[in-house]
């Protein structure tokens, strides 16, 4: 779910007006990290690395409150929620893009990101969350 708040209010205020005139509102954030322990987790336990690396940045998200904001059509709006994106390969050797809700629980949220971009695979069709911020990950 998505409410409309004042940008003025809001710590992204002066972010807010530059949005309004940029075709594409959208913050790329840009860090290199060490994931040396994240990659020895995924080997011991068996999951995909992309599949934890994408929980850990949306865990990250979820304690900075500017990535629940997001202007649109000239408003400023707050979400509640949180899903990741991933672009997945399908079947037919093209590429998808998937969204992943956001879930502390990382067994629950393993599970979604398994059946939604199996799905899409198998599908080749994009599936794509309402109500939900997207945080991109297409170029880790």
């Amino acid at each position: 779910m998505k409410i409309e708040v004042n940008p003025k209010e809001t710590s992204r205020a002066e972010a807010f007006s530059l949005w309004m005139s940029s075709p594409m509102p959208m913050v790329t954030l840009t860090k290199t990290l060490n994931v040396g322990r994240l990659l020895k987790k995924s080997k011991k336990s068996g999951v995909k690395f992309n599949t934890l690396f994408c929980w850990c940045i949306a865990k990250a998200a979820t304690q900075i409150d500017e990535f629940y904001l997001l202007p649109e059509q000239g408003k400023l709006f707050r979400y509640n929620r949180l899903a990741v994106n991933v672009i997945v390969n399908n079947i037919k050797g093209g590429i998808n893009s998937c969204d992943i809700p956001f879930t502390d629980n990382l067994k629950g949220f393993l599970h979604e990101y398994d059946t939604l971009t199996e799905k899409v695979s198998t599908e080749c069709k994009s599936s794509f969350l309402e109500d939900y911020m997207i945080v991109g990950t297409s170029a880790m």
